[in-house]
């Protein structure tokens, strides 16, 4: 403690000994310091000066770009006009009352006079002068060399009165007339006075040009509080201080110390920004110099008003100082202490340990360097299956396997020779136990000592023993397996996971979890739901898909469990994933069996319904009418079976090409049925988009189609459904174009209708109407009413033509444009066609019988001829009446045999081999051509009505009818002209010579009583040659 004080004491002397030292030097320091900071002072605001003046040179330059803006919009001549002179008057007043340190602006002509001159005065009015010629040559040569420079360059000089006037100069053209504009800038003083700050030294400033004349000169006293500046109105700077002028021409130094003065001086150099725009005469650096003077008495008067603190510091210094040295004290006496407490700490801890030695888990020995013991805890000796009294025993000496004594003998020299506090593991098998042993080499009072840490791991080791067995099962599992951390970290992955990955399983372990999700998915959401549930220790089941190298896609099944300790924490997470992609393929495959067509991979109609379902809750949403269009191709049992399948299915996809390809990709095209496709269209907006495209669906359609050399054109009707009802079904929507596509059938082929809430009507109509003839055939509400024919010339009656009628259940006959349709879409023409024959051939034979051999025209539709077996159904028709067939004729339209001409061809064939005779029903309207119409077995050709109506008078009918009738005989067949109503068209016809007659002219169609009362008393023969 003593010496502890003395040191402290010693220390403070020396202290107070330097601070002395420093007090002395102090003052020879602060002169040059405080000359070093004036200088300083002085240049920062000269810096400041300049800057300011560069600023006020900018904002004068700037108002040229608007006198040059403004000129460019003037329309002047050499003289200006009054209202001219009065704008730019007003513009230029505008302009210095922008700007309080401009004094004028002068406009300039060639002939160097004042054109105009506004200036303002100290109060604030504004003078203008007119016409004023300018004598001073200064001014003549400043004028002179701005009309030499380009247009809109500045040039900048001091105005020759009074001093702190500058002037800018720029030539401008108006309408190909120059001009100078000049502006006079004053109380440059101003702006130096205004660069004042509180911590301004008092100087006074010059602003001279290179010849030493003064531009401005301005000097600050700041003797007083208040800081007063004046003007001074020094005239030639170069003259009152020549030696300083001289001093500052030859110098390149910005500042200069002479009889207690500092001056500091700089050029005035041009913005970058402005060295383009600007002209000084005499190149882009200004011949201008900024001078500033200070005096050091004034500034040491200035700099004494701030408060000096180094004698203060010197004071501190001495108070710290001692007081240090009481702090030095206070902390040896305080290290005493502690070391006491050290002390007394290490003694309780030594017993700490040494009762925790005693009293762990784990066996302590301490060995010498002979390999005895010189410390043993009790958890060794019982580890070891030791006695008490083995102190400075050999510990090999207790060990029972050589083995075991081998591998310690080992490990204690191998420890010997490492270094100090390095350990050595290996584990030994002693007892049936397994041990493990971590030897260390520790110096204890220099002596090598070492300390085995000996540890029995005998459950440890049959857990990993089990846990290798369970590793062999999870390795060897067809299951990829990963076990991740609690905090999702990859530790383990099997072999069938590095097999379903290929080589990006490498550096797999140690990652984050979240790699392996990305690999299946992108979604952010859907990666945190997950992560969400597992740390609420759910179990995550799902099915996943990965693309592989070959670019096919493996479907897993996913399922991602919590583990949990003995305390039921989550410590890992185990991810396991079995190959299902078999599985799922042959679920798509069903799946696709299920919603898509076979033959055109198109949605069948249960995906169709589907897909109108959700285009409704589409439509809803956005307040938009979606469209349904039931497309069916018309004959399409006839194309079936005049075709083989491989060609039915051909034309089927073609047919499926030609609608998807005028459909967009959000339209939904489906195949319903064998010959029906369905077709969604959303959001719709005009009907008028739904015509187009109906038109084009039809045309494209119809359009032929190349097979096996041949073309064959299929024609097609469709029914629309145009819906902005989201409540309706979609079986509904699917309805309602049905009963369209049915209107659509009835008019024509090749045609569209769209559904109205009437039809629906008029097809429960029909359906109560179909159900009735259905329930009516081979009944006498089928009957016929017969309308002769006669002879041309002689108007005898040669045969009749057999026209269906049908009464309802309430005896009213129902007109045949309703009933015969029907009986065809339904199919029931078929069946009440058998016994419509009968009922002929029955009446024939009756006829015949009473004597009245006339011909009986019986109309066969395009299902009897092509669909059934027609010949059989005649044949037994003739023979259950025995009646003669050479007096039965069936009558077939143009368009029926041209449905499919060879199927027809080979029907017709079958029926001449019955004796009867085949007419061609409504000639002229089809589209037959000669070539085929030769080679059917025809007899008669019946002219349609529409051509024999214009008769005498349209030479286009005389002519169509004279072509008709000469192919006829060129083919020797009979013709037969419907329709006629009147004489003159009898006299034509006949002159044409058309063999026989039908029509109103003649008779209505009667009854068969009334028939019979009319023609059977003729009872008369028809000639052989109409037979």
């Amino acid at each position: 403690m003593r010496q502890a004080l003395g040191v402290s004491l010693v220390f403070s002397l020396l202290l107070l000994t330097l601070t002395v030292i420093n007090v002395a030097t102090d003052n020879n320091q602060n002169n040059d310091e405080t000359i070093n900071s004036i200088k300083t002072i002085q240049r920062q605001q000269q810096y400041h000066q300049q800057q300011l003046i560069t600023q006020q040179i900018t904002h004068t330059v700037s108002h040229f770009e608007q006198l040059s803006d403004y000129l460019k919009q003037q329309s002047w001549q050499q003289a200006l006009t009054h209202s001219q002179r009065d704008d730019f008057i007003t513009f230029s007043n505008k302009v210095l009352a922008s700007n309080t340190t401009l004094q004028s602006i002068s406009l300039i002509d060639y002939k160097n006079s004042a054109y105009l001159q506004i200036f303002t005065t100290a109060e604030g009015k504004i003078i203008v002068t007119n016409n004023q010629p300018i004598t001073d040559a200064t001014e003549l040569s400043n004028i002179d060399h701005a009309f030499a420079l380009p247009f809109n360059k500045t040039y900048i000089n001091t105005a020759s009165e009074p001093i702190n006037t500058i002037a800018y100069y720029q030539h401008m053209t108006v309408q190909n007339i120059s001009w100078v504009v000049k502006i006079e800038q004053q109380n440059l003083s101003d702006l130096l006075i205004t660069s004042k700050t509180n911590h301004s030294l008092p100087l006074q400033s010059w602003i001279v040009n290179n010849q030493g004349q003064t531009l401005v000169n301005i000097e600050q006293n700041h003797i007083t509080e208040n800081r007063q500046s004046f003007v001074n109105k020094t005239k030639n700077f170069k003259k009152s201080n020549y030696v300083l002028w001289k001093e500052i021409k030859n110098y390149n130094h910005q500042q200069i110390l002479k009889d207690n003065t500092i001056y500091t001086y700089s050029p005035i150099f041009t913005p970058v920004s402005l060295k383009s725009m600007l002209d000084f005469k005499y190149g882009n650096l200004s011949p201008w110099i900024l001078i500033s003077k200070v005096t050091l008495t004034d500034s040491y008067q200035f700099l004494s008003k701030k408060p000096s603190y180094n004698i203060y510091i010197n004071y501190v210094i001495i108070i710290l100082t001692f007081i240090g040295g009481i702090f030095v004290i206070y902390y040896i006496n305080n290290q005493k202490n502690e070391i006491q407490k050290i002390n007394k700490s290490r003694k309780t801890d030594s017993r700490r340990y040494h009762s925790l030695i005693e009293n762990t888990d784990s066996g302590i020995v301490i060995i010498d360097e002979y390999k005895k013991i010189t410390a043993i805890n009790a958890a060794a000796l019982s580890i070891l299956d030791l006695k008490n009294d083995i102190t400075n025993k050999n510990l090999i000496s207790y060990i029972p396997s050589i083995d075991t004594k081998s591998d310690m003998v080992a490990l204690l020299k191998k420890i010997n020779n490492m270094q100090y506090n390095i350990q050595q593991k290996t584990q030994l098998k002693i007892h049936k136990k397994h041990i493990e042993i971590i030897a260390t080499k520790v110096n204890n009072n220099g002596h090598d000592n070492i300390m085995l840490h000996i540890i029995d791991v005998t459950s440890w080791i049959k857990r990993e023993q089990k846990l290798k067995g369970l590793s062999r099962a999870v390795e060897q599992s067809e299951e990829a397996v990963i076990i991740t951390d609690k905090f999702g970290f990859i530790q383990y992955v099997n072999s069938s996971y590095k097999k379903s990955v290929g080589d990006n399983y490498k550096n797999i372990i140690g990652l984050d979890s979240k790699t392996i999700f990305k690999r299946y998915t992108n979604d952010k959401d859907k990666i945190d739901d997950i992560q969400s549930k597992l740390n609420q220790g759910k179990t995550i089941q799902r099915i996943i898909s990965q693309k592989n190298k070959d670019n096919s896609i493996q479907y897993l099944d996913n399922t991602i469990s919590p583990i949990r300790d003995d305390n039921g924490r989550i410590s890992n997470y185990i991810s396991t994933s079995k190959d299902i992609t078999e599985r799922i393929n042959y679920e798509h495959q069903l799946d696709h069996l299920a919603h898509y067509d076979q033959l055109t991979s198109l949605p069948n109609r249960n995906m169709f319904i589907k897909k109108i379902n959700e285009s409704l809750v589409y439509s809803k949403i956005n307040n938009s009418k979606i469209s349904v269009l039931v497309i069916e191709i018309d004959l399409f049992k006839q194309l079936h079976d005049s075709l083989d399948n491989e060609k039915k299915e051909k034309i089927i996809v073609i047919i499926s090409k030609r609608i998807r390809s005028n459909l967009r990709a959000v339209n939904l095209l489906s195949r319903l049925n064998n010959n029906q496709f369905g077709v969604v269209i959303q959001s719709v907006q005009h009907r008028k988009n739904i015509d187009h495209l109906a038109n084009r669906l039809l045309n494209n359609i119809h359009a032929p189609i190349s097979y096996d050399g041949k073309l064959i054109s299929i024609s097609a009707s469709i029914g629309i459904s145009l819906q902005k009802n989201t409540s309706i079904t979609a079986e509904k929507i699917i309805k309602n174009a049905n009963i369209a596509l049915s209107y659509s059938k009835d008019k024509s082929k090749n045609q569209y209708c769209y559904f109205n809430p009437t039809m629906e009507t008029e097809t429960t109509h029909k359906l109560e109407l179909e159900s009735e003839l259905r329930k009516s055939i081979n009944t006498d509400r089928y009957e016929f009413y017969y309308q002769p024919k006669v002879l041309a010339h002689s108007h005898s009656l040669t045969g009749v033509e057999a026209l269906l009628r049908w009464r309802d259940r309430h005896g009213d006959y129902q007109a045949p444009v309703d009933i015969i349709p029907l009986l065809e879409s339904s199919g029931l023409i078929l069946e009440a066609g058998i016994f419509l024959i009968e009922k002929a051939c029955y009446q024939l034979k009756q006829w015949q019988q009473q004597g009245l051999n006339i011909s009986m025209a019986i109309n066969i539709s395009a299902q009897q001829l092509l669909e059934s077996n027609l010949t059989a159904i005649l044949k037994q028709a003739i023979k259950k009446a025995d009646c003669d067939p050479a007096y039965l004729e069936l009558e077939i339209t143009e368009s029926v045999l041209m449905t499919d001409i060879e199927l027809a061809y080979q029907k017709l064939i079958a029926l001449k081999t019955l004796g009867v005779k085949i007419a061609i029903d409504d000639f002229g309207t089809g589209y037959s051509s000669l070539a085929y119409l030769s080679r059917f077995p025809i007899n008669i050709l019946k002219i349609d009505r529409e051509f024999v109506k214009a008769l005498p008078y349209n030479k286009d009918s005389i002519t169509i009818i004279e072509a008709i009738i000469n192919l006829a005989h060129n083919l020797d067949l009979t013709i037969v002209a419907e329709g006629v109503e009147n004489r003159e068209q009898v006299i034509a016809l006949e002159a044409l010579g058309v063999e026989e007659f039908q029509g109103f002219y003649f008779n209505k169609p009667l009854t068969r009583d009334n028939f019979n009362r009319q023609y059977l008393h003729q009872q008369r023969q028809i000639s052989e040659n109409i037979i």
